[in-house]
């Protein structure tokens, strides 16, 4: 799990360094198509690819952890215990681990 955490992180921090790329680069470019922001640009195109590739891993990961537990249960669960540990499972982005 903690893979799937750290790739999801490092795709996202890649993505937002790629938008800072083409913002500097729009900017000292006076707002004027160049290399620079053309090559930006493709590089942000492909950390945004990344991101939603790493965004599609771990929803995938979630939906193997959800089935492994409603699979291993002695009861029977209903869609209604699902959509609650769809609405409980959420990412503390103000949280870092030491």
């Amino acid at each position: 799990m903690d893979n799937v955490v750290d790739c999801l992180s490092n795709a996202y921090q890649d993505f937002f360094t790629a938008a800072t790329n083409v913002a500097e680069a729009k900017a000292s470019s006076n707002g004027d198509r160049s290399g620079a922001t053309d090559a930006a640009l493709e590089n942000f195109k492909k950390k945004w690819d990344a991101f939603k590739l790493a965004c599609d891993q771990a929803n995938e990961f979630v939906d193997t952890l959800k089935q492994s537990i409603t699979a291993n249960t002695s009861y029977p669960v209903n869609e209604d215990m699902i959509d609650i540990f769809d609405h409980a499972v959420h990412v503390d982005e103000d949280h870092e681990e030491n």
